[in-house]
C-alpha cells in the first residue's frame, strides 16, 4: 500500500516491488491515492505493508483494525511519528529484509466518538493550538522542495512558535475518567504514541500497548515553559516535555465551536455559532492492531 507522493517520490512503485522480490516476498502493489484502495485491502493477504507517512500508515491501518492481518510500515514520510514510534526506524530496504524473521505486537489505538459518528486515532486527538494550526494549514502549501525534511518540520515548529505568542487560552469543559479537569487551556492533547505533528514528544513515556491514552496540557501558566520546548525543538536539542502527564481511559469534552483534531483531521461545527454544546468522548481500543516488526537489532524501539 505506497502513497507515491511520500518523500517528495522519491521511492518509485518499480524499486520497492523489487525490493520485496529481491527477498523472496509475492506482493501486490496498490497505490493509496487510488480510489480502490479500500477493495485491495480486502483481499487475503499475510501482511500489509504501508508505504509512506503517517497519514498513509492511518489511512491503511484504520481499515485493518480488528481484521488480525499485521501491518508493517515504510517510513517514507516528513515527519514519521507512527512509524518511529513503533520502531520502524531503519531504511525501507533493511525492514524488508527483515520481514521474513519479524515478530508480531499489539498495538492500541484511540476512538473519538461526536457529532460526526466515530473515528479512529492513532498518533492523537486534541484541541487547542495544534488543532487551530492543522486548521488553519488545511489546503496550503505543507512542503517545500528546497528544504530537507528536518528542516521542514523546524519551519513548522517555527510557525507554530509564532502562533503560540498571541495564541489565547480558551476554556474546555473536560471530565477525565470521572474527574473534572475544566479550564483554560492552550493546549490540550491525548497522546496514543510519543510524539505528534513535527515531530513534538509530548508523552515521551507513551506505551502503545497499555490499554490507556496519555493526556498531556498547557495552561495559560504554562505558556513560558511550552516556549521554552519549542525553542529546544529548533534548536536540534532532545529535552524532555515540561508539563506533566496522565494516563486514562476515558475522556469526555464538552463544546460548541473549538477545533479539534484527530491524527491530521481536523474538525469543526458546521454551524459556527452553535447553540448548544458537542458532546465529545475519546477512548482507546486495547490491541486493536497487529503490528509485524522485523527481525533486526536495529529495528528495536529507542
Amino acid at each position: 500500500m505506497h502513497n507515491p507522493k511520500a518523500g517528495r517520490g522519491k521511492h518509485a512503485e518499480r524499486d520497492l516491488m523489487a525490493a520485496l522480490a529481491n527477498a523472496g516476498h509475492h506482493a501486490i502493489y496498490q497505490s493509496t491515492r487510488e480510489r480502490d484502495y479500500k477493495k485491495a485491502l480486502r483481499k487475503p493477504t499475510d501482511l500489509v505493508l504501508a508505504a509512506g507517512g503517517d497519514g498513509t500508515v492511518g489511512k491503511v491501518g484504520r481499515e485493518l483494525i480488528d481484521s488480525g492481518i499485521p501491518l508493517s510500515v515504510l517510513p517514507l514520510g516528513t515527519a514519521n511519528n507512527l512509524a518511529r514510534s513503533l520502531g520502524f526506524i531503519a531504511s525501507p530496504e533493511e525492514i524488508i529484509t527483515g520481514l521474513e524473521g519479524g515478530k508480531s505486537r499489539a498495538f492500541d489505538v484511540g476512538l473519538v466518538r461526536g457529532p460526526w459518528g466515530k473515528r479512529h486515532f492513532f498518533e492523537s486527538a486534541g484541541g487547542g493550538l495544534l488543532a487551530d494550526y492543522l486548521r488553519d494549514a488545511t489546503g496550503k502549501a505543507k512542503k517545500t522542495k528546497k528544504l530537507s525534511e528536518e528542516q521542514e518540520m523546524r519551519r513548522h515548529v517555527s510557525l507554530l512558535r509564532r502562533m503560540l505568542h498571541e495564541y489565547p487560552a480558551r476554556n474546555w469543559k473536560m471530565d477525565i475518567d470521572g474527574e473534572d479537569i475544566s479550564d483554560d487551556y492552550v493546549l490540550w492533547e491525548a497522546m496514543n504514541i510519543r510524539s505528534v505533528g513535527p515531530v513534538l514528544y509530548l508523552a515521551s513515556q507513551a506505551a502503545t500497548k497499555d490499554g490507556q491514552l496519555d493526556f498531556v496540557c498547557a495552561r495559560e501558566d504554562d505558556r513560558s515553559l511550552l516556549m521554552e520546548y519549542l525553542d529546544a525543538r529548533l534548536a536540534a536539542a532532545r529535552i524532555k516535555f515540561p508539563l506533566p502527564l496522565r494516563r486514562f481511559r476515558r475522556l469526555k469534552i464538552a463544546c460548541k465551536n473549538s477545533t479539534l483534531h484527530f491524527d491530521r483531521k481536523v474538525w469543526r461545527p458546521k454551524n459556527q455559532e452553535a447553540k448548544r454544546q458537542n458532546e465529545i468522548e475519546i477512548t482507546v481500543k486495547p490491541s486493536a492492531l497487529v503490528i509485524l516488526q522485523p527481525g533486526r537489532a536495529q529495528q528495536k524501539l529507542v
